[in-house]
């Protein structure tokens, strides 16, 4: 097609109709399935069993928590799962935070947040705040257009916080304090909550906390007695579900920790109706990945990317990517939350709802799981 350098027209538009002769050719291609041999699950199992060597299938088992066993092949064409798990969620995507901590910095941290902003990060998680802080912490960030989640320093006033919070809002802008997005992190308990809900409408608190994947049941359960509470708690009440979020901290357990997600969303809705709201009450779940101490700084960034596909893919609504505690920088932050604007920008997994619906080990684990919690409660 190609002579002395220059395209010849005359062999193009040939190539042209040669192609699309062929792409016509092929729609119209009908295989013939008869060439290759009928699967049954019987041809199936024989064909497990001649590469297990005589070995048992069970032999292949592995014990992911007490109780709860992992195995190598699920097959029950029959069974329905129920198709994804919409309950809670209006959208597949998600936030990406920036966890900062505050200390002894606020400045720095301030620069931290600003430039992370700029970077696609879409909330601010300050830690280890001084509520003195809070006017340096605020400059510059428009609070109603990006959450900001606190968490105070140790002894903190959380009285002193509200005020400093509002004095600073009123300084920025009338009536921001009406369209403020963010919340408490804990510890926070409802009458916390109500007292800073009573300045700012919008605002939410995390309630429970869970840590990586050990004992996926009892953590799990945990999450059901903390939200529990809130909902009994006289100040609290089901008329605050929608300001209330869990915390899940994500290990390196791929497969578990996706269906420690998923069974929480499902535990989730029945809640909910026990307290006759809604199944598809809003489940908000923020999730945060810790570097690990053990690996080098530099793997600690791939570590984190399978970590994120985990959360991501169990269905969380907000997540944090830590970056190694030795490299506290800006570019540092940057490395880590790009993370997920590779996983949005390239892999589109904000795009689909639950993607692994109808995996039968994915949806043996969630139900497994999610029943286990449900009959020990």
């Amino acid at each position: 097609m190609l002579s002395n350098d220059k395209f010849n027209i005359s062999e193009g538009i040939m190539f042209a109709k040669n192609r699309n002769l062929y792409l016509a050719q092929m729609e119209i291609f009908s295989p013939d399935w008869t060439a290759f041999p009928t699967m049954t699950l019987k041809t199936w199992w024989e064909l497990i069993e001649k590469e297990l060597k005589g070995k048992p299938i069970d032999s292949l088992d592995w014990e992911i928590a007490p109780g709860w066993t992992g195995k190598p092949v699920y097959h029950e064409p029959g069974k329905d799962y129920g198709g994804p798990l919409l309950a809670g969620r209006s959208s597949a995507d998600w936030h990406i935070l920036e966890t900062i901590q505050s200390g002894q910095n606020p400045e720095a941290a301030r620069t931290i947040a600003i430039q992370s902003l700029s970077e696609g990060a879409q909330g601010i998680i300050y830690t280890n705040v001084n509520p003195l802080d809070v006017p340096t912490l605020t400059k510059g960030i428009w609070m109603d257009m990006v959450p900001v989640y606190w968490k105070l320093s140790p002894g903190s006033d959380p009285g002193l916080f509200l005020s400093q919070l509002t004095n600073s809002i009123s300084s920025l802008r009338q009536g921001l304090d009406q369209e403020l997005q963010g919340g408490w992190l804990l510890p926070s308990d409802p009458e916390e909550h109500r007292q800073l809900r009573l300045a700012f409408p919008r605002w939410a608190s995390v309630v429970a906390s869970v840590g990586p994947l050990k004992d996926p049941v009892r953590e799990i359960r945990h999450l059901m007695q903390e939200v529990r509470t809130w909902l009994d708690h006289e100040k609290g009440g089901p008329d605050l579900v929608n300001e209330l979020i869990v915390h899940m901290e994500i290990g390196h357990a791929y497969l578990p920790e996706i269906a420690r997600i998923r069974a929480w969303r499902m535990i989730w809705g029945h809640l909910m109706v026990s307290y006759g709201l809604p199944v598809n009450t809003p489940c908000r779940i923020q999730a945060t990945i810790s570097p690990d101490p053990e690996l080098p700084w530099e793997t600690t960034y791939i570590a984190a990317t399978t970590r994120a596909l985990s959360a991501i893919l169990g269905g969380i609504d907000q997540l944090s990517i830590l970056p190694p505690a030795i490299e506290q920088t800006p570019f540092a932050h940057r490395i880590a939350h790009n993370i997920q604007h590779l996983m949005k920008e390239e892999a589109h997994l904000h795009r689909v709802v639950d993607p692994l619906a109808g995996s039968y080990a994915i949806e043996e684990l969630t139900l497994h799981l999610a029943k286990t919690c449900w009959e020990q409660e």
